[in-house]
């Protein structure tokens, strides 16, 4: 499954209720992305993984928008190895952060889609809302008015799919900030040359 696709499911849902089961537990798993997002912003801003309370943390937090926050880590990340430039995890760090915001968008599509039966197969999907700004395409109509046609359908296969996405990417953030936390840690002690 790559990032950047929007899949088109075939077949639907029996139900309303196993989609947004799996909305809910991607949305979860979104969020400790998010958190982990966070342990490096913390990281190489304040100097260790938890610090609830600095003001640092509290800025990250008033960021609206995954996407934008990611790229304020990025840009505080690529900030932070200019004066740590030996540090070997950077372009570790920098690949995550570029597949995190790569997979913001499937985030965006699962937390603002809308469940709904479609009435051609008796199934639900997660559709973009008709009134959204994103994902969907006025296309032109051979028989009268323009179609309204969505960027994606989603089934529950296609969402625990980004859910499992989700949870890879806040895991191996996780691995690659403990790795930066533990480096800089020794390398800022003056005990060891990094």
């Amino acid at each position: 499954m790559q990032p950047n696709e929007r899949p088109w499911a075939e077949q639907g849902n029996a139900t309303a209720d196993e989609i947004f089961v799996v909305v809910g537990k991607a949305l979860s798993r979104w969020e400790m992305v998010e958190h982990a997002v966070a342990g490096l912003f913390t990281v190489v801003t304040v100097g260790n993984y938890h610090a609830p309370t600095d003001p640092m943390l509290r800025a990250y937090a008033a960021v609206l928008g995954s996407n934008n926050r990611i790229q304020m880590v990025e840009a505080a990340l690529q900030s932070w190895l200019l004066s740590w430039p030996q540090c070997p995890l950077g372009p570790n760090a920098i690949e995550i952060l570029k597949r995190c915001k790569a997979w913001a968008g499937r985030r965006n599509d699962v937390a603002h889609g809308l469940v709904d039966l479609l009435l051609d197969d008796s199934h639900w999907y997660l559709f973009p809302s008709l009134y959204a700004g994103k994902g969907r395409k006025l296309i032109a109509n051979p028989q009268g008015k323009p179609l309204i046609r969505p960027d994606y359908r989603y089934d529950a296969k296609i969402i625990d799919g980004f859910s499992d996405e989700f949870l890879a990417l806040f895991n191996e953030l996780n691995q690659i900030t403990s790795a930066v936390a533990t480096w800089y840690q020794i390398a800022s002690s003056g005990n060891t040359k990094p």
